[in-house]
């Protein structure tokens, strides 16, 4: 992953109004939502969001409504492809409210939150990003077991 990338994910108000500026989505502080990418060689597959429940351990799935996927879909692929981001998974760590979405960060690695993936999504987060960055093909991402 070029260090340039893993530089403006970790200057947090830099890349808040990037989102802002050329996306139109506000920012916030405090989330615990993630959208995990999986950004292969041949284009980006979305992974069921992951959440952090108030036991503070994380699940996935966690079912957005279509109104909120969409633009959340939308502002990964846009900012995915600003970024220039090279083969790898990705998290979109974000907020919402009534109205909008709010964007918090882009963690680009499988960083805590993907342990919620293991035994519940096939690959999972961290076997898809060793296939990315090692080239290898990914053909879909499926839910094993929904334990809501």
């Amino acid at each position: 992953m070029p260090k340039k990338l893993m530089t403006i994910c970790d200057e947090l108000e830099s890349i808040r109004n990037l989102v802002n500026q050329e996306f139109g989505v506000r920012s916030t502080e405090q989330s615990n939502f993630w959208l995990p990418i999986v950004c292969t060689a041949r284009g980006a597959i979305f992974a069921e969001v992951i959440t952090q429940l108030v036991t503070e351990k994380y699940h996935q799935p966690y079912h957005l409504k279509d109104r909120l996927r969409q633009p959340l879909y939308r502002l990964g692929f846009q900012l995915l492809d600003r970024l220039q981001a090279s083969p790898a998974v990705y998290l979109l760590q974000f907020d919402f409210n009534d109205t909008e979405l709010l964007f918090d960060r882009l963690i680009p690695f499988p960083d805590q939150p993907a342990i919620a993936s293991v035994g519940v999504q096939e690959p999972d987060l961290f076997e898809c990003h060793l296939l990315c960055t090692t080239n290898q093909p990914i053909y879909d991402l499926v839910i094993k077991s929904d334990r809501r």
